[in-house]
């Protein structure tokens, strides 16, 4: 299950699109006749397979799965030659295929864009005049330049940044001669206020510093948030921006910015000087990696830089603000006036970008209806593949011989592998217990088959790549759908099935949910189907007859459902966290299986051997159940959306119609690289 970061700027933007989409007003269903047995094969699924798939998901040698890896591939080798040994139908590609695996791949592009320093050219054209209007105060030692073209040295005095958050534009490249400048405060338009007011930013440089309080507060709220401790954790606060703000990227970016040249602070001086030779450092994952089909769908960015001490010197000396000035102010996140620098003063640069490509795929197996027309619908089952990968081994590494793997740290957690030092984020939990499940519910229903039963409707299992980069996979799936999304009735998604609550589970976390062995969190049903609901709850009472948690599953939260305390109004929003977000918002009605967040929740220690495997068999019977039933419904009987949804739900169902998602697509052919 993904972390949430922020709203994405393109799917805000399509607030005018909302009443297109909107769902017709319907009557209210009464809840359907009681299912009296009929789940085809879901009593096959064992707890013994169940252990061999997620032992294998979460070793060592997968090394936590990340996209792109090794380790993810070889995931995605395991689950298609499981599908391809019990005989289900590929849904991959069709052609170009190498062997008899491939074929279950879907695969995705992507792209990563790196920084060439041997390319990378700046000038500052320093005009004659009066260096010393306000230009005395240079900051690190910086002296003051004589009237002229000054080159300044790509790695120290300035460098290349990427843009930031899930889903960001890849580094943008170019080339300008002589681009006058403007400073722009902060550079943020929020809140009302608009600092390149009066100031022209077409065809220049942009230099802006800091950031506004609301955002910087933000920003540690969420950090707080995110990192689950101490008294700050909570649920995510609200996002101080809103779809009619925007970004200093974003703004130079709309109003044809030659660049944007970020101020630094201390911590990326710091930074800047450790690189030296200007390339970024990527974490124990390796580099940062987009979807190519994604990135054509953003705005052309603009150069983003960020200044060193040469560059800051160089741009303000002789102006309203020295070098210092803006400096210290703006590491106080003071306001600071926008200006136009002089005239004469302008900037050329060429700006070097290489871009490399890699792959991801989502796996897919087919099983194919039995009625000649109703198997031309589909019930979707779907799980995540992939996981968070290696961790910086600073953050959970204590190499001490004195500290025991028992002991805890200040705040309560456990400190891991004191002596062995594990990196490995195994990720049996998150969501190699969703992949096992639904490994479990297609060997089940592929011997169904083999016996006869086989449901009127097509079941497609799918295992989506990159949740964990933001929903990917099945983002990919529902914008260049291999299928007639419009035939596609449900989707059952499973998405941490495999903890419970027990005497070790204590989590220092309050805003963690756990549900207890024997009950299972459902998110969707009343939020987006009562039809869907009524089915469940018929299913659930005449087999497994687990406890249904709906502490999820509601559109806005009350003092039982998802505030998780005062002040936390916001929750969780654990419905618009896992790949069924992305069926969701193409109209189709979606239930959530999981049960809930837990002390090892994106760390080293989510491994196999705290798995309750009786919960996975339950939730995967259930699930399997329901799609069993619902691949048998008359044509016409299955579950239809709700006629009131979220806002937030139809805001983003507008965007993806905006954008055209769920165009029939083919499936690419075996990338390069590809394992098989």
């Amino acid at each position: 299950m993904r972390r949430i970061i922020g709203l994405s700027a393109l799917l805000l933007a399509a607030l005018f699109a909302i009443a297109a989409v909107k769902p017709t007003p319907q009557k209210a269903r009464k809840a359907k006749a009681t299912v009296t047995g009929g789940f085809g094969n879901a009593d096959a699924i064992s707890i013994n397979e169940l252990k061999d798939y997620d032992y294998f998901l979460a070793s060592d040698q997968l090394e936590g799965r990340n996209l792109p890896s090794r380790g993810y591939d070889t995931a995605a080798l395991y689950v298609a030659s499981h599908l391809s040994e019990w005989g289900l139908k590929p849904g991959g590609s069709t052609e170009g295929t190498d062997g008899p695996l491939q074929p279950y791949f879907m695969p995705i592009d992507l792209t990563t864009t790196q920084p060439n320093p041997e390319g990378m050219k700046l000038s500052v054209n320093i005009p004659a005049g009066r260096p010393g209007r306000g230009g005395r105060g240079g900051f690190g030692g910086g002296t003051t330049l004589p009237a002229g073209v000054h080159e300044v040295r790509y790695g120290s005095g300035w460098m290349v940044t990427p843009a930031q958050g899930r889903n960001a534009p890849p580094l943008a490249g170019g080339e300008f001669t002589n681009a006058g400048v403007v400073f722009a405060g902060n550079g943020y338009v929020i809140g009302g206020q608009n600092p390149y007011s009066g100031i022209d930013v077409h065809g220049k440089v942009v230099v802006v510093a800091g950031m506004p309080p609301a955002l910087v507060a933000y920003q540690a709220a969420m950090a707080a948030a995110r990192g689950g401790r101490g008294a700050a954790a909570g649920a995510p606060p609200t996002n101080p921006m809103t779809a009619d703000d925007m970004t200093p990227a974003q703004y130079a970016a709309k109003n044809g910015a030659a660049a944007l040249i970020s101020i630094p602070n201390y911590q990326q001086l710091s930074a800047m000087a450790e690189r030296g030779a200007g390339r970024l450092n990527f974490g124990p994952n390796g580099a940062n990696w987009t979807v190519t089909k994604f990135d054509a769908a953003h705005d052309a960015g603009v150069p983003s830089l960020i200044a060193g001490i040469d560059l800051v010197n160089a741009l303000f000396q002789g102006e309203r603000l020295s070098a210092a000035q803006i400096f210290d102010r703006s590491g106080a996140n003071e306001a600071l006036p926008s200006f136009a620098l002089s005239p004469e003063k302008t900037v050329s640069a060429t700006i070097a970008i290489s871009t490399e490509h890699n792959h991801g795929e989502n796996v897919i197996g087919i099983l194919e209806g039995s009625d000649p027309v109703l198997k031309n619908e589909y019930v979707v089952m779907s799980a995540h593949l992939d996981h968070i990968g290696l961790a910086n081994a600073a953050a959970d590494c204590h190499p001490n011989p004195v500290l025991a793997p028992g002991d805890t740290t200040a705040d309560g957690y456990p400190i891991t592998n004191a002596v062995n030092c594990d990196v490995i984020n195994n990720g049996a939990d998150d969501d190699g217990s969703g992949s096992t499940g639904l490994l479990g519910i297609a060997h089940a229903f592929a011997e169904g088959a083999a016996k006869g039963m086989r449901p009127k409707r097509t079941i497609l299992f799918l295992w989506n790549a990159g949740e964990e980069k933001g929903l990917w996979g099945s983002q990919y799936f529902n914008e260049f759908p291999p299928i007639d999304l419009s035939k596609v009735v449900v989707d059952l998604n499973m998405d941490m099935i495999g903890r419970t609550k027990n005497a070790n589970s204590v989590d220092p976390d309050p805003s963690h949910y756990l549900v207890n062995p024997g009950a299972v969190l459902v998110v969707g049903p009343n939020i987006s189907s009562n039809d869907l609901e009524a089915t469940l709850e018929s299913v659930n009472n005449n087999f497994q007859k687990l406890k249904l948690d709906h502490f999820y599953d509601v559109t806005a939260p009350d003092a039982t459902h998802d505030n998780l305390g005062p002040n936390k109004v916001t929750g969780q929003r654990i419905f618009y966290r896992s790949d069924h977000y992305n069926f969701a918002k193409m109209g189709i009605p979606i239930a959530f299986f999981s049960d809930g967040l837990h002390l090892d929740y994106h760390r080293v220690t989510d491994s196999p051997d705290k798995i309750d495997f009786n919960e996975i068999q339950q939730v995967s019977k259930t699930a399997a159940a329901v799609a069993w039933v619902i691949g048998n419904e008359p044509e016409g009987a299955t579950p239809k959306l709700n006629a009131e949804l979220p806002p937030l739900l139809v805001r983003d169902m507008a965007a993806a119609k905006a954008a055209g998602w769920g165009k029939l697509t083919p499936v690419l052919p075996p990338l390069p690289g590809e394992p098989f």
